[in-house]
């Protein structure tokens, strides 16, 4: 299937290729007689792929989503020879690279500032007014400026594509990317040492699969990406694609239940609950009901004391998080402490908890993606947020033509990202798998509520023109309107 014309197209060369050969030959060569000239070989012919890869990918928005899906997950490797504050090294040049050239010629594209996106640009740019008062002004420049480039190169690629099979196949290279994340993680799995990629819970000692990610939440967020785009694209792949993504599925589920991430898995079913209800209406309900009273039988069989282990009362720390993000919120309604650093109030000597995750500064996590907006960006911000984020598929839901099966997208991805954001800070500005996944459905849902509302606005002023001969003119008070009737 061809690309998408309005990105550049880049015709196929042989010069990559044979000089990626080349770069290889040397530095065999070279190996055998001095490793050291052999690693900056290596690093060289690594760093002419990706400059290449960033060339390439500019001529195909799939190619240029599934590139970012894998700069989002493999930047935060903490196989990486480097430490949690030095990432952005690695991470924004990256982005720059792969972003800068798309983003700038989609500055020009007219629908960027219309409706929806006009409204989240805006948001955008209240994140980087609050730069100026923010705990860490160069920690939200940067989280700010990669937020801006990845949603307008989102932007791009959900308005320039023609049909919904070209939706798809966006959803098929989603999943492409992030089968390159399963396979690393697989291969840590089976190669790593245990302490690597494995992480002992402080409050009930249990041992929790991570891969080479800082936490077995992350792998939690990515199978939830991955099923859900798998559920888009399922009723349109061919037999060969339904094997791959079964595939893919399955090892996804598998690794995020050693990773004991539990809210992906509500979010999933409560999202495939509301589709058999909105689908088959009361005939759903019983079989709702008995796949929850067999869920969960088996797991009390199984695992009786699953459901209680660390501090239910507190949901494992979350409910004293949510009280003092309440307490800073209410200190700072209007402005908040400064875009996405809503982390670093957890520093605060009045904070209860002094203990893991909440001592990593602005790479502490709220668990609540809401909350994280209204502290980060302030109330009216998240407010605003909240508004135009839902009226696309408000606007949707109420309509019968769905061409584009957004009701199916809502349902399925959608509604579990927005339930795990209620205990997770996942569905950030376009981070990671899952934030990339729920803009780029939100992007479709308002691309399409724009292009019904110019439809409509055309049909009126057709409407008036054809029926203009037919109106009287109005009077302009000296009688010429009456005039020229008679």
């Amino acid at each position: 299937m061809r690309s998408d014309p309005s990105f550049a197209r880049n015709d196929p060369s042989l010069v990559p290729v044979l000089a990626a050969a080349a770069l290889f030959g040397l530095a065999v060569l070279t190996a055998l007689g001095s490793p050291a000239a052999a690693g900056a070989m290596a690093l060289a012919a690594g760093a002419a792929f990706v400059l290449w890869a960033a060339w390439r990918v500019q001529g195909d928005g799939a190619h240029l989503l599934c590139a970012l899906v894998m700069i989002e997950l493999l930047c935060s490797a903490t196989v990486l020879p480097v430490t949690e504050e030095q990432r952005f090294i690695i991470r924004y040049p990256l982005l720059l690279l792969f972003c800068a050239p798309a983003a700038i010629g989609s500055l020009r594209n007219p629908m960027l500032w219309r409706g929806g996106f006009r409204d989240y640009m805006l948001y955008l740019g209240w994140g980087a007014v609050s730069i100026t008062y923010s705990l860490l002004p160069g920690y939200s420049l940067a989280r700010v400026t990669a937020a801006i480039l990845i949603f307008v190169v989102s932007v791009r690629i959900a308005t320039e594509m023609k049909d919904r099979r070209g939706m798809e196949r966006l959803f098929k290279w989603f999943l492409a990317g992030l089968g390159a994340v399963w396979i690393g993680l697989a291969a840590t799995l089976l190669t790593a040492p245990h302490e690597l990629a494995w992480s002992a819970e402080e409050l009930s000692a249990m041992e929790r699969f991570r891969g080479f990610f800082s936490s077995p939440n992350q792998v939690g967020e990515a199978m939830l990406a991955t099923v859900a785009a798998a559920a888009v694209v399922w009723n349109s792949a061919s037999r060969r694609q339904r094997i791959w993504i079964a595939l893919e599925a399955a090892a996804a589920i598998a690794m995020a239940a050693m990773a004991d991430s539990r809210s992906p898995f509500v979010g999933l079913a409560v999202g495939a609950s509301a589709y058999l209800l909105w689908r088959y209406r009361w005939r759903a309900v019983p079989l709702c009901l008995a796949a929850a009273v067999l869920m969960f039988a088996a797991a009390a069989r199984i695992a009786p004391h699953y459901f209680t282990r660390g501090e239910v009362s507190t949901l494992t720390g979350r409910t004293d998080v949510w009280k003092f993000a309440l307490a800073q919120i209410g200190e700072r309604p209007l402005l908040g402490w400064g875009f996405e650093v809503e982390g670093q109030i957890l520093q605060s000597r009045y904070f209860p908890l002094w203990w893991g995750p909440w001592e990593e500064g602005p790479h502490s996590s709220l668990h609540n993606g809401y909350l994280s907006r209204a502290v980060g960006v302030g109330v009216p911000a998240f407010a605003f947020w909240m508004f135009f984020f839902i009226r696309p598929w408000l606007w949707a839901l109420r309509r019968k033509e769905d061409s584009w099966r957004l009701k199916r997208m809502f349902l399925l991805v959608v509604v579990p990202v927005l339930i795990l954001n209620m205990v997770e800070t996942t569905a950030g500005d376009c981070r990671y798998a899952v934030g990339l996944l729920v803009t780029l459905c939100w992007a479709f849902a308002e691309r399409q509520r724009l292009e019904c509302r110019g439809a409509k606005h055309q049909q009126h002023q057709l409407f008036s023109f054809c029926a203009s001969p037919f109106l009287p003119l109005p009077d302009r008070g000296d009688g010429w309107g009456s005039r020229l009737e008679t």
